[in-house]
């Protein structure tokens, strides 16, 4: 092929001109962008000789090209963001991988943004913190990430699944780092092996102090083994350490420093549960004074030594940063003890406790009796008393001033207590009594799908536990069963009832009421008794009904509901949902 009708190029050989002008670059920016500029001999012809060597430029050519594309990636609009920012994009990121007991974690899947351009790519490596996850599970991406991470804090995952090999290398090069460690995850079974004792793959890295720590994890791994005390880490010297969770494992005094913790999770196993003095309880959340999240699970605590010596002041506990306790399958009488002994007026409550009934037949189900003035159940304003007789339960949960709470009562197994039907009467009044009830304003009360007859609500009950909700507004009866055999229809009569000393009728400011699920009322009876209450000048506002014998009226106007009105101003059939309280799930 004949080259490109163009005019000559001077020769040039080694820059310098062969006509004996200035030398000056054979290929320019323009040449490079006008290949029909270019003059080279036989062009796309068959071999011939290079005389100007053009072809071993071609490696400056290629760094020339590099250039040029760094060059217009930079006029791009999103390299207008400045480099902090574009660091915070890359962090972003890198969130999504956050989770530590994630297999995935550690293994860098995001660094594909490093090899986008060459910006990029220095933003990305010039950013510490970008590589602060460090993983045994990936050997080589874990010492890449120590170099990486320079001085900036990281976190450090002991793989269960790891090759021991791979994990003792990178926790040899780990162990100059500690200064450094913030977040650290061990399986349970590297603290506590066989013999019961530290393995030799953590022997002498948990010696180290990790003055920086504010994690500190131990993981579940499903294999065969005990409960234990966590042993000596750190020497000790953990004066950041905020998070401490613990699987199959508790804490022991003295082991780690707890000053600045704000969240304790104790849990044991299924067929191992941890088994803890109170009196140590006690002892631990006194080293906790910013604590603010307390959980635990299959952990069970006793009372068989004494909380204080003789002669010394009752024994008190107080936690004013504390927002949350969470305790499952405990006593409920410890339960008692334990809140008993707490001061925690900002903090909201859930426990699961096993029910138990005392010798003066009142049910003990986790609250204690007297409720000092700063409790956090004091001042109930919702209160949902929800039986579940079928697993033999009882769900209470509401409000007290800012803070939920829920408790889970539940009838051990074996136990001589009986089945909750039969003494589910009695174990409202126990609650009625126990409870802060003087400011409460909405109270709901069911039960789930059971067909078995509740016998202890009698009137008497009904009016002693009424008679604590002297604010009532709001009453919620809820029931799945196909009779109701004295579980609420009693209620009427018991509203109904003046008081032996006021004479008026009892919640005297009740407005609304609310039914669903039933089978066996009628409007007639809500006549009768919206009528008697009107009449004794307390008269109902709402009445919503969830009545059978109405869902196939097609013209409400033929039913008795317009007599209904004519003493209850608002008369519906859509009562609302009454959802129980929500709280957070703990996460192990």
């Amino acid at each position: 092929m004949a080259a490109a009708a163009v005019s000559p190029i001077p020769r040039t050989l080694n820059g310098l001109s062969t006509t004996g002008q200035e030398p000056k670059p054979r290929l320019t920016l323009d040449h490079l962008l006008n290949p029909e500029l270019w003059d080279l001999p036989v062009w796309n012809g068959p071999h011939n000789d290079d005389p100007y060597r053009i072809a071993d430029k071609l490696d400056e050519l290629d760094y020339s090209v590099a250039l040029l594309k760094r060059y217009r990636n930079s006029v791009r609009p999103v390299h207008r963001l400045s480099p902090d920012i574009l660091a915070l994009v890359f962090l972003d990121l890198v969130q999504d991988h956050e989770n530590p007991l994630n297999s995935q974690y550690g293994d860098f899947s995001w660094v594909y943004i490093a090899h986008v351009c060459h910006r990029w790519r220095t933003i990305a490596l010039g950013c510490a913190t970008l590589w602060t996850q460090i993983s045994t599970r990936y050997p080589e991406a874990a010492l890449a990430c120590l170099e990486r991470s320079a001085d900036a804090p990281f976190s450090l995952v002991v793989h269960a699944r790891a090759h021991p090999d791979n994990s003792k290398d990178v926790i040899d090069r780990v162990r100059p780092h500690m200064s450094r460690l913030r977040h650290l995850y061990l399986p349970w079974t590297q603290l506590h092996d066989e013999n019961g004792n530290v393995s030799e793959l953590l022997s002498s890295f948990i010696d180290v102090p990790a003055p920086q720590l504010e994690t500190f994890y131990v993981y579940r791994v499903r294999i065969d083994g005990n409960c234990f005390p966590l042993p000596a880490i750190f020497g000790g010297h953990t004066p950041r350490l905020q998070v401490l969770k613990l699987s199959y494992c508790y804490p022991n005094m003295g082991h780690l420093s707890m000053r600045s913790l704000k969240m304790l999770y104790i849990r044991g196993k299924k067929r191992d549960a941890i088994t803890m003095e109170l009196s140590r309880l006690l002892e631990i959340l006194e080293a906790c004074p910013a604590l603010e999240v307390l959980v635990t699970f299959k952990a069970r605590f006793v009372h068989t030594q004494p909380l204080e010596q003789e002669g010394e002041p009752f024994r008190r506990v107080r936690l004013d940063k504390l927002r949350r306790i969470d305790i499952a399958r405990c006593s409920a009488s410890v339960a008692s003890t334990l809140l008993d002994r707490l001061i925690m007026p900002h903090c909201q409550l859930s426990l699961g406790v096993w029910l138990e009934r005392r010798s003066d037949f009142r049910f003990t189900f986790g609250v204690p009796d007297e409720l000092s003035e700063d409790h956090p159940l004091r001042d109930i304003r919702k209160l949902q008393v929800a039986y579940r007789s079928a697993s033999g339960s009882v769900f209470i949960d509401g409000t007290a001033g800012a803070h939920p709470f829920q408790i889970t009562a539940t009838i051990a197994p074996g136990s001589d207590i009986g089945d909750m039907p039969t003494v589910s009467g009695p174990l409202l009044l126990s609650i009625a009594r126990t409870l802060d009830l003087g400011a409460l304003e909405e109270f709901t009360i069911a039960e789930t799908a059971y067909y078995h007859p509740h016998v202890g609500f009698a009137k008497d009950v009904w009016v002693q536990a009424l008679a604590r909700m002297p604010l009532l507004r709001a009453l919620h009866i809820r029931l799945q069963s196909i009779t109701d055999s004295g579980f609420c229809r009693v209620v009427l009569s018991a509203l109904a009832t003046p008081d032996a000393i006021t004479g008026r009728p009892a919640c005297p400011h009740l407005e609304t009421i609310t039914l669903a699920d039933d089978k066996t009322w009628s409007s007639l009876q809500w006549y009768v008794f919206a009528r008697a209450r009107k009449a004794q000048g307390c008269p109902l506002r709402r009445l919503s009904l969830c009545l059978p014998h109405y869902e196939n009226v097609e013209d409400m106007a033929e039913t008795d509901l317009a007599e209904l009105r004519e003493v209850v101003d608002t008369v519906d059939l859509d009562p609302p949902e009454t959802p129980q309280v929500e709280f957070p799930n703990a996460v192990w």
